[in-house]
């Protein structure tokens, strides 16, 4: 479901309960923002693309085992992502683990590949091209669309790193803190005494505003601090012939000067 930002309900799909979702304009060509997300059971949708404003399906894919009862069974995905990690298909990719929906998607919900990445958790802009890495574990991954696999660029494993949250392995956070637009990522040591951060060393020609910048991604990290992490994801599409997005309108109000009182 989606709540208005008056406390009200904007709307709801009906299709069960969700265990990760991601909202961006994952379909550039389609209008406005979507949101992709798993159903981990109670339903036939295991995968769904829904309009974000609306809540219109846009498209599903129905787990091979659709749920027969309350609890989480395991009947649907436990993981899912939206990310554009092949330029050969416009928009996001979409896959997940579980529920024999193997396979990725393209933005409009056509099977492209029966392979599924091996990776299903977080993502991170690292390198200088427009598409999206992954962040698994204390390791940052490429996807070879090619060869249809998964590059290691970075683990943070041989410097003394630890992943978060059991078989979650989240970072202790990824975000653009240093500015640019790609993102950093702070993990623990293994003895839990010190947080080390790594950039990237990628040189790029793409000049975009820091994503702080974005309203969407700004709360994306407050929310990574509060609540179930997934992935930040800004308001508009990034990826393989991305279109330049409008600077946000922010301004800073000032707090208003107090007049000193002079005491006798």
């Amino acid at each position: 479901m989606c709540v208005a930002s008056s406390g009200k309900g904007l709307w709801t799909t009906g299709i069960g309960h969700g265990d990760a979702l991601h909202v961006s304009d994952l379909d550039p060509d389609h209008p406005g923002l979507e949101s992709f997300k798993i159903q981990e059971r109670f339903d036939d949708a295991g995968q769904s693309m829904v309009d974000a404003k609306t809540g219109k399906i846009l498209w599903k894919r129905a787990s091979v085992k659709a749920a027969t009862s309350g609890g989480d069974k395991g009947e649907g995905p436990a993981r899912g992502m939206a990310a554009d990690i092949d330029p050969r298909h416009p928009g996001a990719e979409c896959w997940s683990f579980g529920a024999g929906l193997n396979g990725m998607s393209d933005a409009k919900g056509k099977l492209i590949t029966a392979v599924t990445p091996k990776s299903c958790n977080f993502t991170i802009l690292w390198d200088g091209d427009d598409l999206t890495e992954l962040l698994d574990g204390t390791r940052i991954l490429k996807w070879d669309w090619t060869n249809e696999k998964l590059d290691t660029i970075l683990d943070a494993k041989q410097y003394g790193c630890r992943s978060n949250n059991g078989t979650k392995s989240t970072p202790t956070i990824s975000a653009d803190l240093l500015g640019d637009w790609r993102e950093e990522v702070i993990w623990p040591t293994t003895d839990g005494k010190e947080l080390r951060l790594f950039t990237t060393t990628a040189p790029t020609d793409r000049r975009l505003p820091t994503l702080m910048h974005d309203p969407e991604y700004r709360m994306s990290i407050a929310w990574q601090n509060t609540g179930y992490n997934q992935p930040p994801h800004p308001d508009y599409f990034i990826g393989a012939g991305m279109k330049e997005p409008t600077l946000p309108a922010i301004t800073t109000v000032m707090p208003k000067q107090e007049t000193a009182k002079v005491v006798p």
